[in-house]
């Protein structure tokens, strides 16, 4: 009887303190997302804040580099060229948005793999002095340049960096290699130096250095101020441009996280606001807004025929051997 009634307490016991601990409240764990990203790091910390702001059970870590120490990332926010790059590589997961019927199919990929967020296209920097001298409407687009004599251009060496590179790309795969080579090569008896650093012709352009630059919109738009002595043209033939776009790695645990972030920077106003702020002189995709003042998606040009590695050093190398060291007119 004895041993009984200790057991019968002994169950009694277990069975209160398994409802004490059913009725304490559990404690969340806050996910933790890893994101790599392309883009500059003020850029992206800013990003992060605004998003996780009120968002208390979310944590959200950025690396700027693939090492063996890094966590492995869940979303990839990149340059096109470079998304392609991954797709290739087979590392990236498809996934679906909301909205992705009302995106231009120029900013998606086609199996869905990844997403345009912004673009920084190419533009004529102008010194103002020097179109006051010539005439504004002289100065419209990128062939109105060949027509101009004793001119300084200036631009960042096309063999500098996967923008540059991209802009040739860009540039072949619209208006065709060999127009596009002879065309660089008809400007190129204006052009008194490639420079090395792409903010170098911002600064000579605005100095009075140079007359016209051919830079990209992200480069300018830190400059940019009432008093500055340069305006900026967005060449009436269409333009060249760098697509920023969003892709979930293909071991992420966090996609369902990582769609809702996605759909965030792509349409949500508080992402643009973000990017004005901080003067990154992006254009985002997706506009609720001035859609009649939208830019004609058939102006912004992709590359789309330089696509392999092999294929674009091919034609940097044409340029190089045709244009940059071949005999000026």
């Amino acid at each position: 009887m004895f041993r009984k009634a200790i057991a019968l307490l002994l169950v009694a016991v277990a069975m209160f303190l398994t409802a004490c601990s059913q009725d304490e409240p559990k404690v969340k764990e806050n996910k933790t997302m890893v994101i790599y990203s392309q883009l500059e790091q003020d850029f992206t910390e800013a990003l992060l804040t605004a998003y996780v702001e009120e968002k208390a059970d979310l944590k959200i870590t950025a690396i700027y580099e693939f090492n063996p120490d890094a966590p492995e990332p869940d979303m990839i926010l990149a340059e096109r060229s470079v998304l392609l790059d991954l797709q290739k590589k087979d590392v990236l997961q498809q996934y679906k948005l909301s909205f992705s019927d009302k995106l231009n199919k120029k900013f998606v990929d086609a199996d869905g793999y990844w997403y345009g967020m912004f673009y920084d296209p190419a533009v004529l920097l102008i010194n103002q002095h020097f179109a006051r001298t010539i005439g504004q409407e002289k100065l419209r687009g990128w062939f109105d340049l060949e027509y101009l004599r004793e001119t300084r251009i200036v631009s960042e060496s096309i063999s500098n960096s996967r923008s540059s590179t991209n802009f040739l790309c860009a540039l072949a795969s619209n208006i065709g290699e060999a127009t596009a080579l002879n065309y660089l090569w008809n400007i190129n008896r204006n052009v008194p130096q490639y420079a090395k650093f792409p903010f170098t012709p911002v600064r000579m352009t605005a100095v009075g250095d140079a007359d016209i630059s051919i830079t990209r919109q992200s480069y300018v738009a830190k400059y940019l101020e009432n008093n500055f002595p340069a305006y900026v043209v967005m060449p009436k033939e269409g333009t060249p441009i760098n697509l920023y776009g969003a892709a979930i790695y293909k071991g992420s645990k966090n996609s369902a996280e990582a769609v809702k972030f996605i759909e965030w920077l792509i349409t949500d106003q508080e992402a643009k606001a973000v990017s004005q702020s901080i003067d990154t002189g992006f254009t985002f995709v997706f506009s609720s807004e001035n859609k009649d003042k939208a830019i004609n998606p058939e102006l912004l040009w992709l590359n789309t025929e330089y696509i392999q590695k092999a294929q674009e050093e091919a034609l940097v190398s044409l340029w190089l051997e045709k244009v940059r060291f071949g005999d000026k007119n």
